[in-house]
């Protein structure tokens, strides 16, 4: 019996990436055929842009995995000598399971199967101190780019009352986090250690959000930076607060940037042309590698 379920077990890794990498072809494929966007709008979009800027997009879009990769190195620190090559492959592969998840619980599952069972408490308390620190940095950038936008027809009083509500909100989000990590059992990181993720996290948005204002200034978005900045960060406040399924992430998407660009922009296709173009250089070029890394990879499924 323990022999069969030995072997069993060393099927289970490889049915772990052709499923996770089946899914992922399939959510890609699903988003867009039944959300088709018009080639030809795409076409116009990419006219606009130097040859160059494709390729640029994807190297800024890898450059804050690097920076996410570095942040997952360091997090694991206390208690496993990870090596920066490892810690890109681990990320590159979890991404291609958070990609068909909502709450990016694929990541989750996929990383902790990375290192032997006995570690595996300590890597998912890990995953959260990194996943909160990033969300705390979209939400506090997204509360003030909405408190700018609104700063025009807002009252003081109301304003103050916005801000308490933010702060409340990030309050809540660092206790849940503590309360989540102790109960795990798991040493809460020191405060230098939680001020460091912090900055890799600060450090990765401004990466990934990078592209937004380059393919905007491209497309001759008519507005100052600093209104495109506040655009950017409500945009990401948006996508990131609302939990869908990949299969809808795309459609999300280019609902909140029509709701949040149009206006300065040039119209509503234009925008969802830009949109899909930052899904494709975030989303889906790190997604696509980490399916590709991804069977190279050895998940501890057995007890080690």
């Amino acid at each position: 019996m323990s022999i069969a379920l030995h072997k069993s077990k060393q099927f289970l890794a490889p049915l772990i990436k052709i499923i996770v990498i089946l899914i992922c072809a399939y959510v890609i494929y699903i988003q867009w055929m039944e959300r088709p966007l018009q080639l030809n709008e795409l076409w116009i979009a990419l006219q606009k842009l130097q040859g160059f800027t494709l390729v640029a997009m994807i190297a800024v879009s890898l450059a804050s995995w690097l920076v996410e990769s570095k942040k997952w190195q360091y997090l694991v620190s206390d208690f496993y000598e990870l090596s920066f090559r490892e810690s890109v492959l681990q990320n590159l592969t979890a991404q291609a399971a958070s990609f068909i998840t909502p709450f990016r619980a694929g990541e989750f599952a996929m990383k902790s199967l990375f290192f032997k069972k006995s570690l595996r408490k300590k890597v998912l308390s890990s995953i959260l101190a990194g996943t909160i620190s990033q969300m705390l940095i979209t939400v506090l950038l997204g509360i003030t780019g909405v408190l700018f936008y609104l700063k025009e027809s807002l009252e003081l009083d109301t304003a103050f009352y916005l801000i308490g509500a933010g702060i409340l909100l990030l309050v809540l989000l660092a206790g849940l986090s503590l309360w989540l990590i102790k109960k795990w059992n798991y040493k809460i990181p020191t405060t230098k250690k939680w001020c460091r993720t912090i900055l890799f996290s600060l450090l990765r948005y401004l990466l990934f959000a990078s592209n937004w204002l380059l393919l905007l200034w491209l497309l001759d978005y008519e507005s100052p930076i600093l209104i495109t900045m506040r655009n950017v960060s409500i945009f990401y406040l948006v996508v990131s607060i609302i939990p869908v399924f990949q299969i809808f992430d795309i459609a999300l998407k280019w609902t909140a940037a029509t709701y949040i660009f149009e206006g300065a922009f040039f119209n509503s296709e234009l925008i969802i042309a830009a949109t899909s173009i930052i899904w494709l250089t975030n989303s889906i070029a790190p997604t696509l590698l980490g399916c590709a890394l991804l069977p190279f990879q050895r998940l501890k499924t057995l007890e080690e």
